[in-house]
């Protein structure tokens, strides 16, 4: 299950079609015209509020928080409150407090709540991690964050647009 339905939904719905395994049971967007393009465009059913997508979900299931950052705090409790695991596009919540509740809540309840960047988990970072602290390198007095689209602040990120909202030219 998906929230939200911008720019990043399509770079997950690309990944996901590498995992067979993974079924996107549905998704929704507080902006209707463009959860209608995204799902028709993936071809997955369409939600008309986050209620109906709770409701869907099957017990066991993960919702993705896809949504504006603002409203990651408001979108991931209300995923925990429903019972479901929860993985959330970074940050977690725009304030350090709101995201120890987050954990609070998911620990009280038995739930998994994760957020990206994934890449922590991935055999560099982990490796990286296991170096600092067998002491084989040194204390961290850096840490250094990229999008893997480019440098930020140099992004033409104002022509970032989905693919299911965007014509594809493939000439």
């Amino acid at each position: 299950m998906l929230i939200g339905c911008g720019f990043v939904a399509d770079l997950y719905m690309r990944s996901f079609s590498t995992f067979p395994s993974i079924r996107v049971i549905g998704a929704f967007d507080k902006i209707t015209a463009r959860s209608g393009k995204f799902c028709s465009f993936w071809g997955i059913p369409v939600f008309e509020s986050i209620e109906d997508c709770l409701n869907a979900l099957p017990s066991g299931g993960v919702v993705l928080n896809l949504t504006n950052p603002n409203a990651h705090y408001e979108v991931n409790q209300a995923i925990l409150d429903s019972g479901h695991h929860c993985y959330s596009e970074k940050p977690l919540a725009m304030d350090m407090g709101q995201a120890r509740a987050l954990h609070e809540l998911a620990q009280s309840r038995g739930l998994m709540l994760a957020s990206a960047p994934c890449s922590v988990l991935g055999e560099a970072a982990q490796t990286l991690a296991r170096a600092v602290r067998d002491q084989v390198a040194g204390p961290a007095r850096l840490i250094y964050a990229e999008l893997d689209d480019g440098f930020i602040p140099q992004a033409p990120v104002e022509d970032w647009r989905s693919t299911a909202i965007k014509p594809v030219d493939f000439r």
